[in-house]
This record gives structure tokens, sequence and C-alpha cells, in this order.
């Protein structure tokens, strides 16, 4: 009984409903046993006190409430009770107080578990009840087929009260910005704990639970909302996203419709970056979210202090390797360009400027002239300065590769010379 829907107990014959969904009963309304039913209706007022002194006595969550809802309950309990007495006697009844009963006890955080052990107890409570009244009259026998029918009631009314206690929780998941924050923090700092905890929290966060998913991290500007920017433009591309603010950055979790989404993401965020903006590989499951938010983290430090654009992880290897260990990469800077120390720092920025724009043409003399505005004798010769200063001989891989290293060093902003 997941739909909200009337529910009609109907004597004897096939089942017929009364919305998308009917519970059915084989008790004729005029039998004995419904007339017992009737005997406790008229009686709901102080059942309704037992059965919540009981409720109380039972469910420590509940007691814990008494001082605050003892008689907000009691009412609740009283709404159900009549609900379902009279859905028994085969008459139509609205569901209306088993939604709002799960309302309610997800407003007082009761928990869920508590709620449904509630419900059964209110079934065993009926049922205890009229055996007692037939025994007292001689129709114990005439309530067998009746046995069926308080539990077949009872779960429905409690499914319906549990599909209200889950959508009021959401709600109010999402009307709590804290709340929200926390659950997206523990899932990009790994503290969500199981992967089915993990998805239940992406899915409360309105994320689709299946994927693939790309965590987004940005250095913050305040002179520009990544997160808003974002948010705004992503769902043209029917990505759905949630943001926060963690270790320095604006941090995103972005829920793909596929895989070949990511490229779209990449072109909307290019088009509000404001800073160095990393993104992570994507992943199949939110479980996976802290290594994309650590993926997503490094690949911000691929790109060079004071820029602004986007960089996905491991789209350059030697990028990342200087980023992931910036201190090692200092010393192969330091260690590769020591000669260049002793430069005027003018000098210095024109050798690996011209370095720079070398390896950005694939060695081509020519055309790092072009870029430069200069003559292809002066690259020549800044080159050969290079390789005196340096020790290295472009030519050579391992030598090329040194100095590749050590200028995304330098670019990057771990080389302590510049």
């Amino acid at each position: 009984m997941g739909t909200p829907s009337d529910v009609t107990v109907r004597a004897g014959g096939p089942p017929t409903p009364s919305g998308p969904t009917a519970a059915t009963a084989a008790t004729a309304p005029t039998s004995p046993a419904v007339n017992l039913v009737t005997e406790l209706l008229g009686a709901v007022e102080p059942l309704a006190d037992a059965l919540t002194d009981q409720i109380f006595a039972a469910e420590q969550t509940y007691a814990e409430h008494e001082r605050h809802s003892h008689d907000q309950i009691r009412v609740t309990v009283r709404d159900n009770l009549r609900d379902l007495l009279t859905a028994l006697q085969g008459r139509q009844v609205s569901l209306q107080a088993a939604r709002e009963a799960g309302r309610m006890k997800a407003e007082l955080d009761i928990p869920l578990s508590a709620l449904l052990h509630a419900y059964r107890l209110g079934g065993r409570f009926i049922w205890d009840r009229l055996l007692a009244a037939a025994d007292s009259s001689g129709r114990a026998t005439e309530l067998l087929q009746m046995a069926s029918d308080i539990w077949l009631v009872v779960d429905e009314h409690s499914t319906v009260a549990a599909d209200a206690y889950r959508a009021a929780v959401e709600e109010r998941s999402r009307r709590d910005a804290t709340t929200r924050a926390m659950m997206l923090n523990a899932l990009l700092d790994g503290t969500a704990g199981a992967p089915g905890r993990a998805a239940e929290l992406a899915r409360v966060l309105g994320l689709d639970g299946h994927g693939p998913f790309l965590v987004v991290a940005a250095e913050l500007d305040e002179r520009n909302d990544l997160a808003a920017d974002a948010a705004a433009r992503l769902p043209r591309l029917a990505v759905r996203s949630e943001w926060t603010r963690l270790a320095g950055a604006t941090v995103g979790l972005l829920s793909l419709p596929r895989a070949r989404s990511a490229d779209g993401v990449v072109a909307v965020l290019s088009e509000v970056a404001a800073t160095r903006i990393g993104l992570s590989r994507p992943f199949a499951t939110p479980a996976e979210a802290a290594r994309g938010w650590q993926e997503a983290h490094l690949a911000t430090r691929c790109l060079p202090p004071g820029t602004a654009g986007v960089h996905g992880y491991g789209t350059s290897p030697a990028a990342l390797l200087v980023a992931a260990a910036p201190q090692a990469a200092a010393d192969i800077a330091a260690t590769v360009f020591t000669g260049l120390d002793s430069l005027p720092p003018a000098e210095r920025t024109v050798l690996l400027d011209t370095l720079r724009t070398w390896f950005s043409t694939g060695g081509s003399t020519s055309k790092t002239a072009r870029l430069l505005h200069c003559h292809r004798n002066t690259v020549l010769y800044r080159m050969n300065r290079i390789g005196e200063l340096t020790g290295r001989v472009m030519t050579d891989a391992a030598d090329a590769a040194e100095l590749y290293v050590a200028l995304r060093a330098v670019s990057q902003g771990t080389d302590p010379a510049a």
C-alpha cells in the first residue's frame, strides 16, 4: 500500500477497489464479528487511552517524548484506531490519519521502526479486545475469518504512514541547508559509511543515486558564486548537483544522466570559471565520492596559480605528478634549474618562457619564434643557453623529461626560486 488512497473493506466476494489499491475482507457487514467491531468503535475514546498507554510502555522512544507529545500522540492513536475499526466494518475510510501519523512521528524524530511497531501493537490490541468480547458472549469462533483482515488493514495503514514518514524526513532535509551540507560532507570526506548509506544520502540530496558522478572543486573567489552559477546552468544538461564549502574550496557533487555529459559539464564550468576548477574522473556510485573529492582537489593544482580554467584529473600526467608531490617537484625544479639561479630574474624568466613555448609547440623553433615575436636564431641561442646552464640536452628523452617536469613545477607554483 504505497499509494495514498481510500481503503474499502468489502464483505465477501471479489475485491472492490476504491482507488489504486484496496484492502479486502471476507467478513460480511451483518456478521456477528462485524458487530463486535462496531461495539469497539463505540468505545473508541477509552480504547485510545488504553492503546496509547500500551504504546508508551512498549516503546522507549515514545516515552522520551511523553512530556511534550502524549496528548498529540493520543489523538493520532484515536484517529488511526477509528479508521482501522471502520475499515474492518467494511466501510470506506480515508488514509489521512495514517499520513498524519507518519508526518507527526517524523517531526518528533521518533524512529520509523517505532512507528511501525506502534501499528503492530494496534493490530494486536484490536484482536485482543475482539477476542475478549467474543469470549464473553460465546462468539470466539466467529472471529477466525477476521484475523487476516485485521493484519491486512494494519499493513495498509502502516505502509501509508511509513511513506508519509519518509516523505516528511526528505522534505525536512531539503529545507535544512545545514543538514544537507553535513550529508554532502559525509559523502565527500568518506564518513558516510557503507555503500547503502552513501546511496541513501545521495537520494535524499536529490541526486539520482545511479551515476555516473563527478566531483567539482574550485578555489574560492568572493567575486564569483560558482555554486549558484553552475546550479543554474547544469539542469539544462539534466545534471543534478549539490554544493558545499570544504577545505577552502567550493565543492560540488554532480549526478550525470550519462557518461558523455561530462563534456557538457566542462563547457558550462569553463563559461563561469573565475578561479582554478578541478574535475574528478567519473565514478559509478556515491560511495566513491571521497576519492572523487581528492582527485578534483589535485586537479585544481594542475593549473598555474592565479589563473582561471577547468582541468580534469589525469588529463596531464606530468602536471598531476607535480600536484600530487609538490615538495618533490620543488626539489626537482631546484636541482634542474640551479644553474639559472645566478641570472637576473628578468633573464631567468625569458629563458623559462622560451622553454615553455618550445615545449608547447612540440619543439618547433620556428613556431616558438613566431609566438615570442623574435628571430629563430634568438630562440636557438636561448635554448642552447638553457642547455649550458642546466646540463641537459634537448635531444635526450630523459633530459627533456626532467626539464619538462621542472618547468611544470615552476608553472604550478612549487619552484622556490619563482
